[in-house]
């Protein structure tokens, strides 16, 4: 028979609170706030009794609400340090070097992000003496916690084999596969989608897709579902895994698109585009405002964005792989560039976006 409410059995235990420990001590609540100070002036054999009933009940105090709590008492800001670290790989720090603009946002991004958050950031590169034991002793030893991974250089490298168990970590971008963490990238089913609204709205008519199938692969065949979800015939969807210029060249003479999208700024370069007077948008512009129009994917966006979820799981004590990642999505940002010749209408002056941790 159900158990009415109300009654004992059915009311759930009290809450294990400051006060709940005071009543069983026979202390006021201000003494147990203050026994769990290392610096407190309570006296030892007290404090001693009131942390050996708290931890009895299963009470254990956030670090983070305490100082939230000191904070509004003293009337200053609230300023949570804590320091994460960024692992990159060394290519990817190579071309850091040399001012690549992707890895150059990445470093921008996770740099901001975390300064929004009141947290900096340790950039540590993945060097073949930078060992899982090697790293983790690091780790330990600079008190760090949280970690977000850069994007593989090759994509297909895999993750370096950490305690992940006793980490709170996050991965930018989708090309780390294993293990299956949190990750912020671009949406690149919807960046197409936004292209192909734009392409519409400039009249364009007889579009053709590029893609690279490694590329395809790690995105899960987003631009090209994209495409074909919008109507397109599938045998305007060119795949290539190695260069093939003649071949490439007879598929846009057959074709004969107004428009080709690529799946990157390099394609606009290749003989037989060029040669085929086509007009041309990326669907990964790397320079905002520059000659290329297509869909700039703001990476220094998805960057802040993987800040963001690493700090979600830092606040929600989350540590290891989780059994459902969740994956913070963008859209990216149409720009009109020179590269669409015939439809070329004025363009709208605009800056470089400024972006806001979310």
């Amino acid at each position: 028979m159900p158990t009415a409410p109300g009654h004992p059995e059915s009311d759930p235990p009290p809450a294990v609170s400051l006060r709940y420990i005071a009543e069983r001590v026979g202390v006021s609540r201000m003494t147990v706030s203050r026994a769990f100070k290392p610096d407190s002036s309570v006296k030892p054999e007290l404090r001693e009794k009131i942390l050996r009933v708290a931890k009895e009940l299963g009470y254990e105090p956030d670090a983070m609400v305490s100082e939230l709590m000191t904070s509004f008492a003293h009337r200053r800001p609230v300023n949570f340090q804590e320091t994460f670290a960024a692992l990159w790989w060394p290519r990817r720090w190579y071309n850091l070097k040399v001012k690549s603009d992707f890895d150059a946002d990445i470093f921008r991004g996770l740099n901001e992000g975390a300064q929004l958050h009141g947290r900096t950031i340790d950039h540590i590169v993945l060097t073949e003496e930078m060992t899982p034991r090697v790293l983790m002793r690091m780790l330990h030893a600079r008190n760090i916690q949280g970690v977000i991974l850069t994007p593989p250089l090759p994509a297909n490298t895999p993750a370096p084999a950490l305690d992940w168990e006793h980490l709170s970590a996050v991965s930018v971008g989708s090309s780390l596969r294993e293990p299956a963490l949190n990750r912020a990238q671009a949406s690149h089913y919807q960046g197409a989608v936004l292209a192909l609204r734009n392409l519409d709205r400039l009249g364009y008519k007889r579009p053709c897709l590029l893609v690279r199938t490694d590329l395809e692969e790690r995105m899960n065949r987003a631009y090209s579902a994209a495409f074909l979800g919008w109507g397109h015939a599938p045998e305007r969807v060119w795949r290539q895994a190695e260069p093939d210029p003649a071949a490439l060249a007879d598929w846009l003479r057959r074709m004969e698109p107004d428009v080709v999208i690529g799946d990157c700024d390099k394609w606009i370069n290749d003989p037989p585009l060029k040669d085929s007077g086509c007009d041309y948008i990326s669907l990964d512009v790397r320079e905002w405002e520059g000659p290329i129009a297509g869909i700039y994917q703001s990476t220094a966006r998805i960057a802040m964005c993987a800040v963001d979820l690493l700090i979600r799981a830092r606040l929600m004590h989350e540590h290891g792989v989780p059994s459902e990642p969740l994956v913070m999505l963008t859209t990216g940002i149409w720009h009109e560039g020179k590269s669409l010749r015939s439809r070329q209408g004025k363009r709208r002056a605009a800056s470089r976006p400024v972006f806001k941790s979310a």
